[in-house]
């Protein structure tokens, strides 16, 4: 787990250097109108919904909201993003995640599923504004890695898959700043498209509060589906589920 943290950090500390010019300092910033993002640790209460296959075995992937602080052994969430002249910028999203929980099946059967999921954005952003609303195009990549075991109470390993794949993904973002101090924030985006996963979307509503000059408060609701499909037979493995749940967040703005 502290390996893959690491490798987490690694993969954002290397996205902000490619990109020339987001020195993190005051001077900079103002000098190349550079504005900053950093949502570090938000929250995604999530709770997920669907199956995965492996050959003819299918494990359902089914974990409530109600089950997500019970079941969660670990967790790693950060948001960053940099405008440029408030036209250009990019943006960086990940998201791990290490769930086990105990689940007893229809048929009477009890199993212990845990599920490890990797989910990193990579994006660019290109901005127009109108008065109080701001329209951003998004355009990127969304890599997903994941590792699921599922193992029979007391019996043997049922399920053992671990698969990767990278989604290129397309959408738009809307923000509206509809009183003062506060922002309606609405994003969309479609991916996969067949290159990765057969098909992605996802859904983001978001009200932020700013009360500080460079502290605001994030709460909304986040939806992604991913239906990915690999293989045939017996090597067939499927992952068809829908990942959703509140967020809440604190915002560092510069």
């Amino acid at each position: 787990m502290i390996q893959k943290i690491l490798r987490l950090a690694t993969c954002i500390c290397i996205c902000f250097l490619v990109f020339p010019g987001n020195s993190f300092s005051q001077e900079a910033a103002t000098e190349k109108n550079w504005q900053f993002n950093l949502a570090p640790f938000y929250l995604w209460a999530i709770s997920i919904d669907g199956d995965m296959k492996s050959g003819p075995i299918t494990a359902p992937v089914d974990v409530p909201f109600s089950d997500v602080f019970d079941n969660l052994e670990a967790a790693f969430i950060v948001h960053f993003e940099s405008m440029y002249n408030n036209q250009w910028g990019f943006l960086v999203d990940v998201n791990y995640l290490d769930l086990e929980s105990d689940m007893t099946l229809p048929t009477g059967i009890s199993q212990n599923v845990d599920l490890n999921m990797t989910l990193a954005e990579f994006s660019g952003l290109y901005r127009t504004q109108r008065e109080a609303h701001t329209f951003d195009v998004v355009f990127g990549l969304r890599y997903v890695d994941m590792e699921n075991t599922v193992t029979e109470v007391g019996g043997p390993t049922v399920m053992d898959v671990s698969k990767d794949w990278l989604d290129p993904l397309i959408g738009g973002r809307w923000i509206w700043g509809f009183a003062d101090d506060w922002s309606l924030i609405v994003r969309g985006d479609i991916g996969g498209f067949g290159v990765g996963s057969d098909f992605s979307w996802q859904a983001l509503g978001i009200v932020e509060w700013q009360p500080f000059n460079h502290v605001s408060f994030l709460a909304g609701y986040r939806a992604l589906d991913m239906d990915y499909e690999d293989g045939s037979g017996k090597d067939r493995f499927n992952y068809d589920a829908t990942a959703h749940g509140p967020v809440l967040g604190l915002n560092f703005k510069w």
